[in-house]
């Protein structure tokens, strides 16, 4: 739990270095040398016994970890350190299995006639809701018995209660994938599976100190967006559990305490200092499940600049945006360049800061709610603190936008993306600043030609190739540039919201009738067409899609419509319904 002497010194204490990864520094990426950190690891990704790297790392033991690195060994000394791509496939068909390590889940609140439904108007798409619905027994899962009896022998963290998975190659809990899917859950009634999911999520912060990228071992030494306090806010929405703030706050002080030791760095400009945070995940090696990748991009490095890649690497990973051009920082500055270019640790993120806002006001909120006086206000100080840094550091006053910062060059990185738009989203800028500049900010974003695609927001307007770049529509950002437009509070604004939020849900509809499938991403120039580029093939499932959907299905059931021939004749007036209004992620 965070003292009030250090809650202070976070409020005084504006200066410090920012530090640079040198091997010295650097944990190892796990405490399972097997799966993380080892010769057979490199052996066998290296051999590319499987297309996705992510398919051996997922693998469970036969034996203890000791028993298997030793014969492993002996294979290496047998071999003259030297084996064949057979030799390497029969220790691995000998040593590891794939029997599953979960078992389907049919959660006990779930219901084929959610309420919600019914305040949809559009026939269409009333019956879209329900398809989407339907799709959460498919997703549901709970760790086996072998694993929680075993878990040494698996790279699954074994964690109590059921849940949703993303769909597809992930197999496992997501960090922010979780935030939509919770909110998916809650619009389908589903509050005791949402609850059960959050109380993983807590088991993991426990285990580790923070939440990590997934329920993964190799995953340990990075996180995603710290979006648990919007989860726990979102959920006493929904239930008004008093108790269960009760019980977990300590818990959330707790997560608050892990940015701001591990992730916080100062940024100097105009004379004065400032606190935020960045991704810097700390760790020695190739992320595990895409070793192969990562090694062949290093490979011609030299140390110190390969050491510095895998550290970049994985900082973009626990971004959630793997990758982007967002984390390219050239010679000259720009973001032009490959993914060899990447430097995630000169970025100040936009996202980032706004989330950490959001979630300092939410522990600050929850402790008035709890009557702790003195620690809603500790936290609310601080909370004011982080939006004060953002809009002095983030906030651009010749474009009317916030963006992304890069520290080395001391310069904002002046691209469209669809996290510009954050602060809005989490409440992380005071109204009187959003009351004075909501038409620039309005404008800005219009003219940035983001807003203009059929299939979506696309993430950026670069073509890289990565997948978290154009063309790429990705759920949870049209939900977060969405509710940002949303927040700005004015008819015009309104009005934008609702046709983002449309333009959206048509392209998503469009793919369900062609494919019978939500996506993972999709298409902003083809509405309905699944989105590509990046490690892996497109996924299905898609846990964060459905909570999208869901969340613009409720917010705007009653204007909402499939096609321009249905059209309701309430695309200029319609407003958000605030019934149980998730989007709003204060307490």
């Amino acid at each position: 739990m965070v003292s009030f002497c250090k809650m202070r010194e976070f409020l005084i204490l504006l200066v410090a270095v920012v530090a640079l990864a040198g091997a010295a520094d650097l944990r190892p990426t796990c405490s399972k040398p097997v799966y993380c950190e080892s010769e057979l690891l490199h052996r066998v990704q290296m051999a590319r016994l499987f297309n996705d790297s992510k398919t051996f790392v997922d693998l469970q033991m036969n034996y203890d970890q000791n028993q298997t690195l030793r014969d492993f060994e002996t294979l290496l000394n047998d071999t003259n350190q030297d084996p064949s791509r057979e030799q390497l496939r029969e220790f691995v068909d000998k040593y590891f299995s794939d029997e599953g390590e979960l078992e389907e889940w049919t959660p006990p609140d779930f219901s084929k006639d959610p309420k919600f439904i019914y305040t949809i108007k559009d026939k269409a798409l009333r019956e879209f809701a329900k398809n989407i619905n339907d799709i959460w027994p498919l997703l549901a899962r709970k760790v086996k018995d072998e694993v929680i009896q075993n878990p040494d022998r698996y790279s699954l963290v074994p964690i109590t209660h059921g849940f949703i998975i993303p769909g597809g190659r992930f197999t496992e809990i997501y960090y922010w994938d979780t935030f939509w899917i919770i909110e998916g859950l809650l619009i389908s009634g589903m509050q005791e599976t949402a609850k059960g999911i959050i109380e993983n999520l807590i088991e993991l912060l426990n285990l580790f100190g923070h939440i990590p990228n997934g329920s993964r071992w190799y995953y340990q030494e990075r996180s995603q967006p710290p979006m648990l306090t919007a989860m726990v806010a979102t959920y006493y929405q929904y239930t008004n559990d008093t108790e269960f703030l009760k019980n977990n706050i300590a818990y959330l002080e707790k997560e608050m305490d892990f940015w701001l030791d591990e992730r916080s760095v100062s940024v100097d400009k105009e004379g004065s200092s400032h606190k935020l945070l960045r991704y810097f995940a700390l760790s020695s090696g190739p992320r595990p499940e895409s070793y192969y990748e990562d090694y062949e991009n290093a490979v011609d490095f030299d140390e110190e600049r390969r050491t510095d890649f895998y550290v970049d690497i994985k900082s973009a990973a626990e971004s959630g945006w793997d990758f982007s051009t967002r984390w390219f920082v050239s010679n000259d500055g720009s973001n032009n360049g490959t993914l060899r270019d990447i430097h995630t640790r000169y970025v100040v993120p936009v996202d980032l800061n706004a989330i950490f806002a959001g979630a300092l006001q939410n522990v600050a909120n929850f402790h008035a709610i709890l009557m702790n006086p003195r620690k809603a206000a500790t936290y609310g100080q601080l909370a004011q603190q982080w939006r004060d840094a953002i809009q002095a550091i983030l906030w651009n006053e010749e474009d009317g936008m916030w963006y992304d910062y890069d520290i080395r060059d001391k310069l904002h990185r002046k691209y469209f993306y669809s996290s510009n738009v954050s602060p809005l989203w989490q409440h992380a800028v005071d109204p009187n600043i959003v009351k004075a500049n909501g038409d620039r900010i309005l404008n800005s974003l219009k003219q940035s030609g983001g807003l203009d695609f059929p299939g979506g927001v696309p993430t950026s307007l670069i073509r890289s190739g990565e997948q978290w770049d154009f063309p790429n529509v990705w759920p949870p950002e049209v939900s977060i540039v969405v509710n940002a437009i949303e927040n700005i509070g004015t008819p015009e604004a309104s009005v934008l919201a609702f046709e983002t939020a449309q333009t959206f849900v048509r392209s998503c509809h469009w793919g369900f009738q062609e494919y019978k499938q939500m996506f993972e991403k999709y298409d902003a120039e083809n509405p309905g067409k699944f989105g590509g580029g990046g490690e892996y093939n497109v996924q299905f499932g898609f846990g964060w899609s459905n909570g999208a959907v869901l969340e613009f299905m409720k917010k705007y059931g009653e204007g909402l419509t499939a096609d321009d021939s249905n059209d309701l004749g309430t695309t200029t007036t319609v407003s958000p319904s605030d019934n149980g209004d998730p989007s709003n992620n204060t307490a």
